[in-house]
């Protein structure tokens, strides 16, 4: 039986990589496309260095497809080796699907744990020098992004609300920003404090805003201008380049600390739960698919139709795709809880294999 499981195992594992450099293959053309249209175009980049940015931004466009390609691999490995009747003979010698299944579980389980503790930190870390590359092969001035950007700080006494409608992250300043305080009154509610209006402002490797030119406003509706002026502050240059690049994409690692000091600080940190969770369920959600392709193989073997079952097989890994963004915005929104939101659906679709591999199976 070891060496049935060990070419079980091989057998998913192969199948497993085959869908994975296929996919692979469709998003780094298809993303080689578009940035030489459009970053090859306006910096007037070579074919290598457009290619190297598709290979740094690829990881973490990967991650989000792990789950079909697990799908895929697993349904491309039983439906081989059911071609070749080698389901049917295991079947017609007492193995049941619970035996051929356990090693698949044992290959996806492996992927999915190393996947979230070790590729995802390095998918993030090959993002962040996708980000900086870029920046430099198009230059400072686009830097500057013409994008608006908010940033909260503070504690759970007093908040501070920072708009600016342009940053230039190389310089690491803040264009025309407005910095709101807020207050904390003796019932928790935040209260307004005064405005600074500056011209520019300036993030200071000491930890302080460096603003110049400000305006004071106050709640009775006085101004006041004020030259220069320095504000403490617990944001550091790494968050204020990741919030032009992506905050939501911080390895697994960070998660936990940025999660903390969220909260702390007083700010909504939904969104990074949810971030969290989807790793820590990664290994679950391929499992659950495994199961969904074992089901499908099941069927193939008793009463043909490869093509139809094969076609529902996808059907249901892009269904269970689209519930599981529709609750995770349902989490995002604070509707249910971030754990709630994530786990789940794995549980779900992982039950409903299950029972349905025991029907056919036990009768």
């Amino acid at each position: 039986m070891k060496v049935l499981s060990r070419y079980i195992a091989w057998r998913a594992f192969k199948g497993i990589l085959m869908a994975f450099v296929i996919v692979t293959s469709i998003i780094m053309l298809v993303d080689f496309v578009e940035s030489n249209r459009d970053i090859g175009a306006d910096a007037n980049l070579n074919t290598g260095q457009v290619l190297l940015l598709t290979a740094l931004k690829t990881p973490q466009l990967i991650e989000q497809t792990i789950p079909f390609v697990v799908l895929f691999g697993i349904m491309g490995a039983l439906y081989g080796m059911n071609r070749r009747s080698e389901l049917i003979v295991m079947r017609a010698s007492g193995l049941s699907a619970w035996r051929f299944l356990r090693p698949a579980v044992f290959v996806v389980l492996v992927l999915g744990i190393l996947w979230s503790v070790i590729f995802n930190p390095l998918a993030t870390s090959a993002m962040r020098g996708y980000e900086t590359l870029k920046t430099s092969y198009l230059g400072e001035a686009n830097a500057q992004s013409q994008e608006t950007i908010w940033l909260r700080d503070g504690t759970e006494f007093e908040q501070t609300v920072i708009y600016a409608p342009q940053v230039d992250l190389i310089q690491r300043k803040l264009m025309s920003p407005e910095f709101t305080m807020f207050e904390t009154d003796t019932q928790g509610d935040l209260i307004f404090s005064h405005r600074f209006d500056a011209k520019e402002a300036v993030l200071l490797p000491t930890g302080y805003w460096q603003l110049t030119d400000v305006i004071e406003s106050r709640p009775d509706g006085s101004q006041q201008p004020i030259q220069a002026l320095s504000l403490p502050t617990t944001i550091t240059a790494r968050q204020l380049q990741e919030t032009q690049t992506n905050s939501g994409l911080l390895p697994i690692w960070d998660l936990p600390g940025r999660i903390r000091d969220m909260r702390q600080a007083g700010f909504s940190s939904t969104a990074l739960q949810i971030r969290f969770h989807k790793l820590l369920s990664l290994p679950l959600t391929l499992i659950a698919m495994s199961v969904i392709a074992a089901a499908v193989s099941m069927r193939l073997t008793r009463e043909g139709g490869t093509l139809r079952f094969m076609l529902t097989g996808a059907a249901i890994g892009f269904g269970v795709f689209f519930i599981e963004n529709m609750i995770g915005a349902f989490g995002e929104a604070g509707s249910i809880s971030a754990r709630m939101a994530v786990w789940i659906i794995p549980l779900f679709v992982m039950a409903c294999g299950i029972s349905y591999l025991s029907r056919i199976e036990d009768g």
